[in-house]
């Protein structure tokens, strides 16, 4: 038996019902997300994510068949509680067909949209930049691997895919929820906001002159990474302090932006633990 005083007891809604409508806009539309300052996490694992997130959850959705039992077991697990956030229930095809039919998860959540400014983020923390992305896997890539890494946060500049999109909050892994992320329209500005800091703004490029990535200190730097086919316009290199590649056996042009990331991001962890005694230039 469910324990109310933890959960509490669930609400069957129609398949037309203003809060199912609501669901479905939120999952489907940017504006609606943006206007709304909510989002959408589907499946156990993120709604248990969420919960223990700083971001309040407004309502829970389960499917009618087995959404509601899967969801506390997960709980009962994870030693987690619903508290006082409301619970559907759904037809579970229509619940289905609302969130991921290809990837169907019989739960899901509505969620307060976090905000963050630059402000937010340790000064001495590096930060990746996404410039102009348009994938959301590789958005959502990019900002699970800058938490995995021990970034400060992550900003998204010019017309970049929403990163509450449900396929970047899935790829995320949950880190939507909990590392700082800046959102700004204006790359130039963006690029000179990030300048003032005091950081290093580091502009990857493909170009096998500019200096290896493992060549320059990144300990703080802003790292700007760029649109997935056309990398970053000249203007916004000719605006960073520093450029940087990653080197390639012969043949191979470039990564995907997400891999790049991971390289990227990974050796700025090892320089920040070998801080001390770091050389940019070993030879």
């Amino acid at each position: 038996m469910v324990d109310t005083a933890r959960h509490p007891e669930p609400v069957s809604l129609g398949a037309h019902s203003a809060r199912l409508k609501r669901l479905r806009r939120l999952v489907r539309q940017t504006k609606v997300r943006s206007d709304e300052r909510a989002f959408v996490v589907d499946g156990p694992t993120l709604v248990i994510e969420a919960l223990a997130s700083p971001c309040p959850l407004e309502a829970v959705f389960v499917g009618a068949v087995n959404g509601w039992d899967l969801l506390i077991a997960e709980l009962e697990s994870a030693g987690a509680s619903l508290g006082s956030t409301p619970v559907y229930t759904v037809d579970d095809d229509t619940l289905t067909s609302i969130l991921d039919p290809a990837n169907p998860r019989p739960v899901a959540a509505i969620v307060e949209s976090p905000s963050s400014s630059l402000g937010d983020i340790d000064a001495d923390l590096p930060i990746l930049v996404a410039v102009e992305l348009r994938d959301p896997g590789n958005l959502g890539t990019i900002i699970r691997t800058a938490e995995a890494a021990g970034f400060g946060g992550v900003v998204i500049v010019g017309q970049s895919v929403d990163h509450l999109n449900p396929k970047a909050v899935r790829a995320s892994a949950g880190s939507v929820l909990r590392l700082p992320i800046v959102v700004d329209g204006a790359v130039d500005e963006a690029v000179q906001a990030l300048r003032s800091t005091g950081r290093p703004v580091v502009a990857t490029v493909v170009e096998p002159a500019a200096p290896a990535y493992d060549r320059l200190d990144l300990t703080s730097a802003a790292i700007l990474l760029g649109n997935e086919p056309r990398g970053l316009e000249p203007a916004v290199i000719a605006s960073a302090t520093e450029v940087v590649t990653i080197p390639m056996a012969d043949g191979v042009e470039s990564l995907n932006v997400g891999a790049a990331a991971a390289v990227l991001a990974f050796e700025v962890a090892r320089q920040r633990r070998n801080r001390s005694s770091f050389d940019p230039d070993p030879s």
